[in-house]
């Protein structure tokens, strides 16, 4: 009886993986693939968070509709406690695979220790930045964390890999073996790789702190979840009323293998402390019990010591911190005067209730089809870190795509018509005269003209004597039509700092960034403006 696998422990593994797979489906399918709609609902586990749920409406008091999928996740923790945890979620599917994987019984793994309390601490700690304002709990949502991390570091690095692997492949001498690796990759292009080769800043910081959280598995079962993850929290404070409860008889013989085994420090060897708010329903304990002791009842009689070892003055201190935090950070010379280089994506709300909104999961810089999206570090202040900002050198805006707004789970971006995301401004682009080729060398260069994507081009020329007296035609921005797509930046064939740059003046979202122009009578091409 010892090590079987019963029933309840089947069905729990083979959901860990159905949603696993599922997860991995659908982040493979936010990508642009030929139109302008995603076909799939990607962002669902994220509309199923009951973090960015709670978060969000703390911060925003506003909430999209599709975010009420996560109150599904209610009645299922009332019944069944943590079971979003042990049977649902991705990320914590990934510790407990990493936490069991070739380890041999040790009891002390499955003590519940007074580290497990900091999760609820981090959890009132996120709600208190959220009550002034500020959305800090997708930095460590383990939906977010997981879609951040794969999407900005390893999917981009098994790409690469993958893409130079054909290209090797395809280039061998043999034409047999040339043709595998050709129709590999139209597979593979097809249902895996990404339509962009994207590559974003800050890459390697989400892989170590990816692995950094996985190994941790290893010093103690499923690390993240007991210890650090606010969702766990949150469902832990659920799941103390939880009707599922786990009975112990006379036949127990102390042998210790309960605790061993459990993934979450629940004390599962002793009815009275079992505690509820650590266990993930995994049904380990009552599987690996050589005697049966072990039992699953429904009860609303029966409760257990669930002590959760935050005591209310550190619960306050936890709140007033995160307040505290977020009024600090609200401070920055970024919350009065935005940075240059903070271009927004189209359709982002005016940049407080932005930061009110946005959960950091990285769906939109996944989705981009340039690439040009990249996580802010610093521009957009520290209460801003690994938002999305476009960057034009890297990628441009374009000018038919509006799939960023399509999987924002907290409509931190707005899903705009095709028609109002054209006319929508979130940036105005400036010519350098030392760097742009016409006015620096008077050789011709009409580069940024021919790619500007607006019906009537918002980059005019004006001509002005180039090399040996010779008329040149040097490009003016026509600020009445740039809307600040970024694609004269990237195209530019200077190929370090442009001669043409976008900042964020004049975006739409935001009156008191507008372009300050001279008072008086002037035309459009009077109105060109270099930096």
């Amino acid at each position: 009886m010892g090590d079987r696998i019963d029933i309840k422990q089947l069905a729990r593994r083979i959901s860990q993986a159905a949603f696993l797979f599922l997860f991995f489906v659908l982040l493979v399918k936010t990508d642009y693939d030929g139109t302008n709609e995603l076909r799939y609902p990607v962002k669902v586990f994220l509309d199923a968070d009951l973090l960015v749920f709670l978060s969000s409406l703390v911060s925003a008091w506003k909430l999209p509709a599709a975010l009420f999928l996560a109150l599904l996740f209610l009645p299922v923790t009332v019944l069944f406690g943590r079971a979003f945890c042990g049977w649902v979620c991705p990320f914590g599917t990934l510790h407990h695979a990493v936490s069991f994987a070739g380890r041999k019984l040790d009891p002390e793994r499955g003590v519940k220790t007074k580290g497990a309390r900091w999760k609820f601490a981090v959890l009132l700690f996120f709600l208190g930045a959220a009550l002034l304002g500020s959305q800090q709990a997708g930095l460590l949502d383990p939906i977010s964390f997981l879609i951040r991390s794969l999407s900005l570091s390893v999917l981009p690095a098994v790409n690469h890999l993958l893409r130079g692997l054909l290209d090797w492949g395809f280039h061998l001498p043999w034409r047999p073996v040339s043709d595998v690796f050709d129709g590999a990759y139209t597979f593979l292009r097809a249902h895996f790789l990404s339509f962009f080769p994207a590559r974003f800043h800050q890459a390697f910081l989400f892989f170590v702190l990816f692995f950094l959280l996985l190994a941790l598995d290893r010093y103690r079962t499923r690390f993240f979840c007991r210890f650090v993850c606010p969702l766990g929290g949150l469902l832990g404070l659920l799941s103390r009323a939880g009707l599922l409860r786990l009975t112990r008889n006379d036949t127990c013989t102390r042998c210790m293998r309960c605790r061993g085994v459990c993934a979450g420090g629940a004390n599962p060897h002793t009815e009275k402390n079992w505690s509820p708010s650590e266990c993930v329903t995994c049904f380990n304990c009552s599987a690996s019990c050589p005697e049966g002791a072990l039992a699953w009842t429904f009860s609303v009689a029966r409760r257990t010591d669930d002590r959760l070892d935050l005591r209310r003055r550190a619960a306050l201190t936890a709140i007033a911190g995160g307040a505290l935090s977020a009024a600090v950070l609200k401070t920055s010379p970024a919350a009065a005067r935005p940075d240059p280089e903070l271009v927004r994506p189209p359709g982002s709300r005016p940049e407080g209730e932005f930061l009110s909104r946005c959960v950091r999961c990285g769906e939109c810089m996944k989705v981009c089809i340039t690439g040009g999206l990249q996580p802010t570090l610093f521009s957009a202040g520290l209460e801003g870190i690994w938002t999305p900002q476009l960057v034009s050198r890297i990628g441009y805006c374009e000018y038919n795509c509006t799939l960023c707004g399509q999987v924002c789970p907290t409509s931190a971006i707005r899903k705009l018509p095709l028609a109002e995301k054209r006319k929508t401004v979130i940036g105005l682009a400036f010519v350098d005269p030392s760097r742009c080729i016409p006015f620096a060398q008077g050789t011709p260069c009409v580069v940024c003209e021919e790619h500007c994507p607006t019906p009537r081009k918002a980059i005019a020329f004006a001509e002005r004597p180039g090399k040996g007296g010779r008329p040149v035609n040097v490009p003016q921005v026509l600020p009445e039509l740039c809307i600040g797509c970024g694609i004269c930046e990237n195209k530019c064939p200077i190929t370090d700092l442009a001669g043409i740059r976008v900042t964020c003046v004049g975006e739409s979202r935001n009156p008191d960034n507008r372009l300050r122009l001279p008072a008086g009578p002037y035309s459009s091409l009077d109105s060109g403006i270099s930096l």
